[in-house]
């Protein structure tokens, strides 16, 4: 005879393990919070800095930031003398924070009733097809030279710069992210060792009762599972938490950088991925622990 694994028994056996230590739970799903959190807020913000490219339609071949008394209309026509240039677009202050309102309509109150145009004006400057490879650079070196201008950077310039930042960004979130996970998942190897020794009596008598392996794992199981759950449930809220303070911080206090950092939450596949990990760490902590002690 052997002791099949019922689901009233193996639940009321977690909740048994979780009474047992209940520090070691707090502790571990707190460190499982932590090791979803981290990496999480530096998705939230690399995720909102990729939007802000795919955003972009048609990008010009550079762009030339003027200081506020430039002569936006004589650079433009300096520049439409060039016969590389295809099309210029004067984007005075005015048009670029327009710009910003539509693309972010969320964070267009955060920049209402400011004293200042918080973007500078700009002249965007599109190339003709037949232009030479590298054109662009050229241009902007000549650019820079001319009065009124603050600075001129090249879309290909601008864009590694901005991939790199991104890639950097996620880079730090993913190493970040194992070193914590690896230490959620220590913690909760740690606090089912502990559980292990706490009920070693009990396991001894359902093993003489003819209890399988299955069965007398099974609670450690569900009990590490959930606190790895309930650890991501945790990082997720607290995530959102720290979000929704940022943005009402933002409303109150705007800035044009950082709102755009903020502008939207994660998307909710990327969000439910925070439970689902927290859950998979706490598995493979139990795993970990009961390959360790039998």
């Amino acid at each position: 005879p052997y002791m099949a694994v019922k689901p009233r028994y193996v639940f009321g056996e977690a909740w048994s393990i979780a009474k047992s230590g209940p520090r070691q739970t707090a502790m571990a799903v707190g460190l499982v919070a932590l090791a979803l959190y981290v990496p999480g807020l530096l998705a939230l913000v690399s995720r909102n800095l990729a939007r802000i490219v795919a955003t972009e339609k048609e990008i010009p071949g550079l762009v030339l930031t003027l200081e506020p008394s430039a002569d936006a209309d004589g650079l433009a026509n300096r520049a439409a003398a060039d016969a590389r240039v295809g099309r210029i677009v004067i984007v005075s202050s005015s048009a670029a924070l327009e710009r910003f309102r539509k693309t972010y309509p969320d964070l267009a109150a955060a920049l209402t009733g400011l004293s200042e145009p918080p973007f500078p004006p700009t002249l965007e400057i599109f190339l003709r097809s037949t232009a030479r490879p590298g054109s662009a650079s050229v241009l902007a070196a000549e650019a820079r030279g001319w009065p009124g201008v603050e600075s001129a950077e090249t879309e290909e310039t601008a864009a590694r710069r901005f991939r790199d930042a991104v890639g950097i960004l996620r880079g730090i979130g993913i190493f970040l992210g194992v070193v914590l996970a690896l230490a959620a998942i220590l913690s909760v190897s740690s606090a089912i060792r502990l559980a292990l020794d706490l009920h070693r009596d009990e396991i001894e008598i359902m093993r003489l009762m003819g209890a399988t392996e299955t069965a007398v794992r099974a609670p450690f199981w569900l009990h590490a599972s959930f606190e790895g759950l309930v650890g991501g449930g945790l990082a997720l809220t607290l995530l959102y938490a720290t979000f929704l303070l940022v943005s009402r911080a933002l409303l109150r206090h705007p800035h044009p950088v950082l709102s755009l950092l903020w502008a939207h939450f994660l998307d909710w596949r990327v969000a439910l991925l925070l439970p689902v990990i927290g859950t998979s760490a706490g598995f493979l902590g139990s795993v970990i622990s009961l390959g360790r002690k039998k």
